[in-house]
Order: C-alpha cells, then sequence, then structure tokens
C-alpha cells in the first residue's frame, strides 16, 4: 500500500489564498498561524451570534451554510466545497457569526486566527488589501446566494 503525504498547512494556503507579489515572510507567518482542522458529518461547527475567532478555508468536504427562521427550522443558504472561506467574521467586526455552520460531509479544513491574521494584514499591507479583497468577495458571494433563497421561498 502506497502512503500520500498530505500537503502542508503553507502549501495549502499558497493554493486557496490567490494574493500576488507576498514576502514569503508573510506566507511563513500565515503558516505559523494556521492548522488543519477535522469535523465530521452532521457536526455543527459554529451558531448564530457567536464569538468568531478563526477564519476556516475548506480543504475537502462540504459545509452547510444555514439561517435559522422564524418557526425554528434551518434553511441552508449555500453549501462550501474546496477553497470556499468560511467564518468571515473572524476578521469583520463585530466578529460575531450571523449563520449556522453544519458539516454535510467529513470535512477537513484550515483554520487560521483572526486576531493574528489582522495583525498579519495590518503589518503587511499588500497582503492585507489583497487578503480583504478576497473577503469581500466572499461576502458578495453569499449575499447573493442569501438572496437567491429568497427568491425561490417566494416561488
Amino acid at each position: 500500500m502506497a502512503t500520500v503525504e498530505s500537503p502542508s498547512t503553507y502549501d495549502l494556503l499558497t493554493q486557496y489564498l490567490k494574493v500576488k507579489n507576498i514576502r514569503e515572510e508573510t506566507w511563513q507567518k500565515l503558516a505559523e498561524i494556521s492548522e488543519h482542522a477535522v469535523y465530521e458529518a452532521g457536526e455543527i461547527l459554529y451558531r448564530e451570534h457567536e464569538q468568531s475567532t478563526h477564519l476556516y478555508i475548506v480543504h475537502s468536504g462540504q459545509v452547510d451554510i444555514q439561517y435559522l427562521m422564524p418557526n425554528g427550522r434551518r434553511k441552508t443558504v449555500d453549501t462550501l466545497l474546496e477553497g470556499d472561506f468560511m467564518l468571515w467574521s473572524a476578521v469583520v467586526p463585530p466578529y460575531k457569526t450571523n449563520s449556522i455552520g453544519i458539516c454535510r460531509a467529513h470535512a477537513e479544513l484550515i483554520a487560521i486566527d483572526g486576531p493574528k491574521l489582522l495583525q498579519l494584514c495590518e503589518s503587511d499591507p499588500m497582503f492585507g488589501y489583497q487578503f480583504m479583497s478576497l473577503i469581500a468577495t466572499v461576502i458578495r458571494r453569499r449575499v447573493q446566494s442569501a438572496r437567491q433563497q429568497l427568491v425561490d421561498l417566494e416561488d
């Protein structure tokens, strides 16, 4: 049986973070404040209104983003796959979650310490600008997805 070496956190970060012309020192620091996290199907990763301390990138598996409806049911508004960002609220004030995250299937994630990530963004403005531009794109996509779900509810 052949063993396959899994990619390092550093390699995964450079794969998923689409930023250019970033200093090697910044990549190293980013890898130092990141770690692998593994969750099983059905596991709740976070609930609404919790303190958000880590930004996650999905490496494998699927994670559903849900909202709690007034009738007490949860509505899935997005399903995250490889390369998707989760818990952007870890880097956007007031640093509170606004949805529920549940593993649809076994998931391997990269967890990045939010406060330390913000410090890194401040110490390397080129990286910080590009990173926050990525986060803005994630937020825009989530809003579009939620909007589509609302339209579907009216049909």
